[in-house]
Parts: structure tokens; sequence; C-alpha cells
């Protein structure tokens, strides 16, 4: 056991380090071996002696072992995944799922809670007494994930660490619980081994390598840099082919999004295109909007989306949030006008796209100086955009101002939450 700890150690060290360097978020950490004492008193604890197995790996292994990752947002998985395994022998418990659990409270022996509240447990009554069994906490259904837990240590371990809350493993999973030899394994693990070792360097000559590379790494510069040395044309036809295969609708969402990023204005016609009643790709209204925001004009793109919100308004209450997720990315004043009149309470959301939009300290006077939800989205977006902007873009006279409207609004202000919103952007004034 303590040979095969070092080649799992090995793995997971290289995984975490390969990851982090490429922009995930990581965590490892492997204890030493579990001294006797410490088993003994989890014996006492629980009132058994530990499966064998699990012993010599707490003994031999490591006491404690923690491995997580994250991708960053911009990666787009071929499976929603994430990695987490672990385990710590003080913080190994009996498990039973509500008072009429028919096994009794001995079958389950929980080694590892995930972060979303789900299970990872020892099967003391199976044949190697430690088969390993994922547990869902919202359905609390048992998944197995392998015979033994030295078995399900090795293949999690060759699937990248993938775990540990339910949607993680069912797709990686045959009747004897994980299996790496599967077609989905097969191509996750492809998969992966492509993020841990493809570099733009190596895929800026060659188109489909290029495209892979930006799903996984999103867009940059240097990206955009290495793109135009291809034909806009056939790049935009490489993307739209690519996410026509796509069967995540969000992932190809995704793709068509990243070619307006690398395009521009290139994809203006493309873009265009989705906006009629024979969309090429059918994609979201927010990710419409986004895509109108990057590549055309300004005030074709906008003119268009406003005109969409319009049409939404007259069947039904336009919400902050909404308007936000359609305009936030035009950073334009010309959307301040158009929501002076549209802003309604609740003012959540309103308030976001107010500082999105790149508020002049004109706009600011005006808007606290109207009172209203007006006064509220300004006020609240103000300790934002005061972080972003810092307090030199402002004259002292407009300093002057912004602050004694915002000591009228407090003394106006009748709710707790008024109030707050306020004091914290007096504060950040100074």
């Amino acid at each position: 056991m303590k040979s095969q700890m070092v080649i799992w150690k090995r793995q997971w060290q290289e995984l975490i380090e390969t990851l982090g360097g490429k922009g995930a978020y990581t965590r490892l950490k492997i204890a030493p071996p579990a001294a006797e004492g410490e088993l003994a008193e989890a014996e006492f604890r629980l009132g058994i002696r530990l499966p064998e197995e699990l012993r010599t790996l707490l003994r031999e292994g490591a006491g404690q072992a923690y491995v997580y990752w994250s991708l960053p947002d911009e990666a787009i998985l071929p499976f929603e995944v994430s990695g987490e395994l672990g385990w710590a022998v003080e913080q190994l418990e009996f498990f039973a799922y509500g008072e009429d659990d028919s096994d009794g409270n001995q079958r389950y022996l929980s080694f590892h809670t995930a972060g979303n509240g789900d299970e990872l447990l020892l099967d003391l009554n199976s044949p190697s007494g430690t088969a390993v069994v994922h547990w869902a906490h919202e359905t609390a259904e048992y998944l197995l994930l392998a015979p033994s837990f030295t078995e399900f240590i090795d293949r999690v371990t060759a699937l990248g660490c993938v775990g540990a809350e339910e949607w993680q493993y069912p797709g990686f999973c045959g009747k004897t619980g994980l299996d790496p030899e599967l077609p989905a394994s097969r191509q996750w693990s492809a998969w992966l081994h492509q993020y841990l070792t493809l570099t733009l360097e190596q895929a800026q000559n060659d188109l489909n390598s290029l495209l892979l590379y930006t799903e996984m790494f999103g867009t940059d510069q240097e990206t955009a840099e290495a793109f135009a040395q291809y034909n806009a044309e056939v790049v935009l036809r490489a993307f739209v082919g690519r996410a026509s295969h796509e069967q995540n609708i969000s992932n190809r969402e995704a793709i068509i999004c990243l070619a307006g990023e690398v395009l521009g204005q290139q994809a203006a016609d493309f873009v265009r295109s989705l906006w009629s009643g024979a969309p090429p790709v059918a994609i979201s209204r927010s990710s419409l909007a986004y895509l109108s925001a990057l590549c055309l004009p300004e005030g074709e793109g906008l003119e268009r989306v406003l005109s969409m919100l319009e049409t939404s308004a007259q069947a039904r209450k336009l919400s902050g949030y909404e308007a936000n997720s359609h305009l936030k990315f035009f950073h334009s004043r010309s959307v301040l006008r158009w929501m002076e009149d549209k802003a309604t309470y609740p003012y959540d959301g309103w308030d976001t796209l107010y500082a999105h939009s790149q508020p002049s300290p004109s706009d600011i006077i005006h808007w606290l100086g109207c009172g209203g939800v007006q006064r509220q989205i300004a006020v609240s977006a103000l300790p934002d955009l005061l972080t972003d902007k810092g307090t030199e873009v402002f004259s002292s006279a407009d300093l002057a101002q912004i602050r004694r409207l915002l000591e009228q609004a407090l003394e106006e202000a009748v709710l707790k939450k008024e109030k707050q919103a306020v004091r914290e952007a007096l504060e950040r004034l100074g």
C-alpha cells in the first residue's frame, strides 16, 4: 500500500500542478500515515475494527488526503465535472439515511462529504468490506463506484479525480462502478489530456486545434492574433460546424459566442442572420444580445436589443435582471437614457445595469436628484462605480454635489435597507 500511495501521490501532484498552471482552482493535501493510536481512537469511537484494506491505507499511505480542482468558467467541457476526492481518519462516521433505514446504522461508513452534502461511503456488508458507494443527498439514491476502496482510488485517479457530487459519476459508471474504459470515460480522459498538454504555440498552426484550444481556454489578444492568419469566413464556418455537432445546448451557444469574440465585426452579417426568422443556429436572447454588442455597430446592435426588450415589456413587466442580462454588454450611456423611465421596483438588476452603462458624474448627479427608484438605483450602484473609477474622475464640485444629494437621501430614507445603502455610498465617497 505504501508503494501504491507513492504512485497516487505523484499522479495527484502532477494533475494539480498542471491544472493550476492552466488557471484552474486547485487544492491538494496529503497528510502523513496515521499513527496506530489514531486508528485505535477511531475504532474505539466507532465500536468496530476498521476493514483491513482501509486500515492499511490509513496506516501505510495517508491518514488524510484531499484533492480538488475546478476549471475556469471559460472552459467548455464535454461533461459537467470538477474534481474532488478525499478521506480523513478522524472524519470516519457511520452513515444512515433517515430513521427508517432498514439496513441499520452500521452498514455504511462515510469517509468523505462532498461540497453539496453528498456522501462517499464504504459498504461494510460488501464482499470486500470496502466497496465504495455514492449517496446523493437530494434523491437519497446509492450508486456503486467500485468493489473496493483501492479500486475506487485507482479508477477515479485514472479519470482525473472526478467527483464527488452526484452528477459527476453516472456517465463514467458501468455495472461494477467507475470504468475508465467506457466510451464516455475515454472521451473525457482524452479531453483532459489535451487540456493538460495543448499549448497555443502548438495549436496555432492547425485551425481545428486552435478552435479546440479556444474552447478550452477562451480568447485573449494572443489567441485573436493566432486566428488572424486564417480567412474570417473559414474560421466562422469552422466555429459554426463545431457548434452544430455539439449536443449540449449551453456548449453550443458558448462556441458561437467564441466566434463573435474572435471575429468581432467580421461576423456582423452572421449575427444579423441570427436575428432572422430562420436563424442558422438557435441561441438564447441573452447570447444574441452579447453577439450584437460584440459584432454589430453600436447603434444597430443596441437598437435591435432595445426593440426586443420593448416587445417583451408589452407582454409582461420587464425586470432589472432581464434588462441587465441583455444590455450590460454595451457599456453605453445610451442605455441610461432608455432605462430612466423603464426601471421599477424592485431595483435589483437595474442598479447593476446602471453601473455597467458607464454613467458620467453628471448622470450620477441627475439620477440622485430624481428621487424614487432612480435615486435608489444610483445610490446602490455608486459604491461599485467608485471602486472602478475612483474619485479622481470627479471634480471637487461634483463630489460636493453628490455628497449633498446622498445626505439628503439619508434624511429621507425610511427603510433600514435604504439607509444602509446610502451610508455605504457615503463611506466609499470618503
